[in-house]
């Protein structure tokens, strides 16, 4: 079986060698791992905060549009 990507697909894992990487590269790796866990993990309370702060917003003019 070839381990060519297939083109036609999109790809559901990646695969990343770890022995091949320096210490200085893996801490990369693993700190942009976590930097994107973490970004995924706050988008829905951003979004919450968001929709908060418009009712805030609104409530603080009388429902004025302006």
């Amino acid at each position: 079986m070839s381990r060519e990507p297939d083109h036609d697909h999109r790809s559901s894992s990646v695969l990343i060698l770890l022995d091949s990487l320096s210490p200085a590269e893996r801490r990369d790796l693993a700190n942009s791992l976590l930097r994107a866990a973490w970004s995924a993990a706050l988008e829905e309370t951003r979004i919450l905060l968001l929709d908060l702060l418009i009712e805030v917003d609104e409530a603080a003019v009388g429902g004025w549009s302006w």
